[in-house]
């Protein structure tokens, strides 16, 4: 079944059911349907199957409509961050060979851009309060639009799907095992399988919940199946926003009674940061989970103590998952808890911990490895792979370091790896190096991340000058060009300059900087 197929099935059985609420707007399972449908029709005459279509967008439902559509068609969605810089997108773009860019109204870059293109209306499906604010705040930002993606709607639906679930639907992007960006490979059935063990993450049936907080976005794998995907196909309201907003949150929460909270450690930080949360009303919340990247054991009981004054016997679970196995592969829930775990194996899931040659038994540290249903194809455009040969096994090499207790539950040590995450966003370190390493007056550099109480890590960087260089004149040279050309998450915090350590071949001594 595909990803289109499994959400055409959730919405024709409950077809008067809100499948998402935005900004005051409200939309049901069937025109959210009609309108994917509608969308597929549009698109056919630019996408064939087997195409790629780059999705360069916020959480919003034209997003979603956008996603299924292009699933429906056969063609793969490319999924990139909508904070990205134009030298990344055509990067991703010309990389996967993508056929079109599904963009929104607020991506400035799209102005630069030389590409078949659709842009999305962001307020389309607002309330009208929100919609009339949205665009009046906005309007200089948004300029004239040409080929708006909302005008597919006008189409008539689209009779039948052209797509197997065999082939490659989803590309996200990654830092790989070996912390290098990658783009993942990941089959349908890989999202439907995850979202098929709903049960296990939930502490009641799913019968007895109806609505979801999306925050997360659907460029990460968490955000797009356990947010974005699991509502769709397991019949959940999805109350989505753009952004995050602490204070919104909370009163969405109250208003569309949500069971449902998930998002990063940044958010959870913020959300204990908000004045409003002394006084919210959170009985509705059921289960909250954070992910992305390690939660601090300190957030998870701050977050379960706010939980309680707000009148919910919820509490905060944590996860270990790879954007390789789509998200989540370890998680901590009501039947499955032990304090300081990153988690346990969600079914049809196995985790060992490997010296290399052989695996270890419990409380030894080494590095860990999973054998899942829901692994990735590959990375694009290379052979490289971290599945390895463990005791005549194929198992994923995680980079990471670990321990097993006798009964299973993940216990997380360090990142092998030197992709940073700010606000779980993944950061790498070798794009930022190879940008800034390129300006007159640097010699050398290194980026590491480094403890931040809200977003978890930021980048410091390391510049090694020349010694005509001024320091404050690069300083300033360091932040434009970074401020240019990378994600903003990716845009250095702190900035230090000094004679960088080299190890015995020549390469910067990373454990020396700190």
């Amino acid at each position: 079944m595909t990803m289109y197929e499994s959400f055409r099935q959730c919405a024709l059985k409950n077809p008067d059911k809100t499948a998402m609420v935005f900004y005051g707007g409200r939309i049901k399972f069937s025109r959210l349907l009609d309108l994917v449908d509608r969308a597929a029709y549009g698109l056919n005459g630019l996408v064939k199957r087997d195409d790629v279509v780059t999705l360069c967008v916020p959480n919003s439902p034209s997003a979603a409509i956008a996603l299924y559509a292009v699933n429906k068609l056969g063609a793969t969605a490319n999924l990139v961050h909508p904070l990205i810089k134009k030298d990344g997108l055509v990067k991703s773009m010309e990389k996967v060979g993508s056929k079109l860019l599904i963009t929104y109204d607020l991506y400035e870059e799209r102005k630069n851009l030389d590409c078949k293109m659709l842009v999305s209306d962001s307020s389309y499906f607002m309330g009208g309060i929100a919609k009339l604010y949205y665009r009046l705040t906005n309007r200089k930002k948004i300029g004239k639009i040409s080929g708006k993606f909302e005008s597919l709607f006008a189409y008539e639906p689209l009779v039948g799907s052209q797509r197997t679930s065999t082939g490659r639907a989803i590309f996200l992007p990654s830092g790989g095992t070996t912390g290098d960006p990658k783009i993942i490979m990941h089959s349908d059935e890989a999202f439907n399988g995850l979202c098929s063990h709903i049960d296990f993450f939930l502490s009641e049936p799913v019968k007895n919940y109806t609505a979801m907080y999306s925050v997360l976005p659907i460029f990460h794998g968490f955000g797009l199946c356990m947010n974005l995907h699991m509502c769709m196909t397991q019949c959940l309201t999805s109350v989505m926003t753009l952004k995050f907003n602490a204070k919104s949150m909370l009163k969405a929460v109250e208003k569309e009674k949500v069971n449902i909270i998930t998002g990063v450690p940044a958010m959870f930080i913020k959300l204990l940061a908000c004045d409003k949360l002394a006084e919210a009303d959170l009985s509705s919340v059921k289960d909250c989970y954070v992910g992305g990247d390690s939660a601090p054991e300190e957030l998870v009981e701050r977050f379960n103590k706010a939980l309680v004054q707000g009148g919910s016997s919820a509490k905060l679970h944590v996860g270990y998952g790879l954007t390789e196995t789509v998200t989540v592969c370890a998680v901590t829930n009501n039947k499955y808890d032990r304090e300081g775990s990153a988690g346990y194996p969600i079914p049809d899931t196995e985790l060992c911990i490997t010296d290399g040659t052989k695996k270890l038994p419990p409380f030894e540290v080494g590095e860990l490895c999973i054998r899942t249903p829901l692994l990735m194809l590959g990375y694009y455009g290379t052979d490289e792979t971290p599945i390895k040969k463990l005791c005549g096994e194929d198992w994923l090499f995680t980079g990471d370091l670990c321990y097993l207790d006798p009964d299973g539950y993940l216990f997380f040590k360090q990142r092998v790896k030197n992709m940073i995450k700010v606000s779980g966003v993944p950061v790498f370190p070798s794009e930022i190096e190879k940008l800034v390493v390129k300006l007159d007056g640097v010699k050398n550099v290194a980026a590491i991340g480094i403890p931040d109480e809200t977003k978890g890590e930021v980048v410091k960087l390391f510049v090694e000058k020349t010694d005509e260089a001024d320091e404050e004149q690069l300083r300033q040279k360091v932040m434009d060009e970074c401020k240019a050309k990378l994600i903003v998450y990716a845009v250095p915090k702190v900035i230090e300059f000094r004679t960088l350590p080299l190890n015995a071949i020549g390469k910067v001594d990373r454990k020396l900087l700190k």
